[in-house]
């Protein structure tokens, strides 16, 4: 049994704005910094990954208005739902996939900067329906071949900065997640893992 992601653990590094400039003067235009935002936490952006179920699923979409409030995560959001959608015009679903189960060494080598065979078992979809389909868009659909690099240069920048400080069982919880799959089907078409 896996233990579960960490409730209280921010998932991804805090950014610190650099120092202002004392010279430049405050634009009228800027709104006053507000309370502390809490960052968003690891159980939060698991489930931020994995989009709310179905329109009932309120914590879901609580979740996902406030990753979309972290901006870097808000971008991937968008990427990973734009692909997404784009895919299910095929009639390919994330919750139809099911990828092998990437150990998190595999995440934290390609986190690192390593290609090929080390990390191969990240493009682990085996459906082969879905690949034909991605691989023929990906070739024949400039805005699909867009959006899918946007994507997994997104996917990239933000696995990064969470594998940091991510535990073993949070990196496979994440790699559950609809937006680890969309990765992983598309980065394997695209030869990312290569």
């Amino acid at each position: 049994e896996l233990a579960s992601p960490r409730s209280d653990a921010a998932a991804l590094a805090e950014k610190h704005a650099a120092p202002e400039d004392v010279s430049q003067t405050s634009l009228p235009l800027q709104s006053p910094t507000g309370p502390e935002r809490m960052p968003i936490t690891v159980t939060e952006f698991i489930k931020a990954l994995n989009f709310p179920d179905n329109a009932d699923d309120r914590e879901g979409f609580r979740v996902l208005r406030r990753a979309f409030e972290e901006r870097e995560l808000g971008k991937l959001l968008q990427a990973s739902q734009d692909v997404q959608t784009q895919l299910s015009q095929d009639g390919i679903y994330m919750d139809d996939l099911t990828p092998d189960k990437p150990l998190p060494a595999v995440w934290r080598r390609f986190a690192n900067g390593q290609r090929g065979l080390t990390v191969s078992a990240l493009g682990g979809i085996r459906d082969r329906s879905a690949l034909t389909l991605a691989k023929t868009r990906l070739k024949n659909d400039p805005v699909f071949r867009d959006a899918t690099h946007h994507f997994l240069r997104k996917f990239d920048q933000i696995l990064i900065e969470f594998e940091e400080s991510a535990e073993d069982n949070e990196l496979l919880e994440m790699s559950q997640t609809r937006t680890a799959r969309a990765f992983m089907l598309l980065g394997r078409v695209a030869g990312s893992f290569d």
